[in-house]
């Protein structure tokens, strides 16, 4: 029987679950998708927060960088 890791979207054999589970490779990609997961959850606690490092992001997003005029 074959199956589909989610993680790293590979097919592998039943019996090399194991095996590929203990991976570097899976590893990594769990613990990235754990965090993403992890920040979807926190971050509506975040939305009113005026710490100098958010403000700082914000005001990234909102700077023109493709526009050629220097204000």
């Amino acid at each position: 029987m074959v199956i589909r890791c989610n993680m790293c979207d590979v097919i592998i054999s039943s019996s090399a679950v194991e095996q590929h589970i203990a991976s570097r490779n899976h590893s990594i990609k769990k613990k990235v998708a754990d965090f993403n997961e992890m920040n979807v959850q926190i971050k509506p606690s975040y939305q009113h927060d005026t710490s100098v490092i958010r403000t700082w992001i914000r005001d990234l997003y909102n700077y023109d960088f493709l526009s050629t005029e220097k204000t």
